[in-house]
């Protein structure tokens, strides 16, 4: 290999990362967001049916450990039903937040789009295997939320 071609080639990958990594990114983002969306109508129906006080709830923004766990969800989520599952999961997500309703979120009637392969069990799994259900119980327990809802 020549060195011109062996820069063109190198050129060519620095180009390509970038926007593998963007559009991963992006991804990322979506769910984030998609995600806040449905903690924050989840604490509205939590404080509305058992009359805790909004200001008890923790913040619905992620942090750093929430952003791992959500980039090891995207990436479980590919390695079971691939990239295009993973965007017909954010897809169907981000169109169930859209119309979702604190009731809808507490009674269990939520549910975004699934790609086939991905069943609902497996997609809890994932969520507990990548640390962010542990991470939700433990900001909620932190904030006091948990014990005011022992106290109703």
């Amino acid at each position: 290999m020549t060195h011109l071609t062996l820069r063109a080639a190198c050129v060519a990958a620095l180009t390509i990362l970038p926007a593998t990594a963007a559009l991963a990114q992006s991804e990322l983002d979506r769910f984030e967001a998609a995600s806040e969306r449905v903690t924050a109508l989840t604490y509205q129906g939590i404080a509305a049916q058992y009359g805790v006080a909004a200001d008890v709830f923790p913040d619905t923004a992620w942090d750093r450990p929430m952003r791992r766990a959500g980039r090891c969800i995207l990436r479980a989520y590919e390695g079971e039903v691939g990239e295009n599952g993973v965007a017909v999961f954010l897809s169907g997500f981000e169109t169930a937040v859209q119309s979702a309703s604190p009731n809808d979120i507490l009674s269990g009637s939520f549910s975004g789009q699934l790609p086939d392969g991905l069943t609902p069990q497996r997609q809890q799994q994932i969520q507990s295997e990548c640390g962010m259900l542990e991470l939700e119980m433990t900001r909620l327990a932190e904030s006091g939320v948990l014990q005011a809802l022992q106290n109703q």
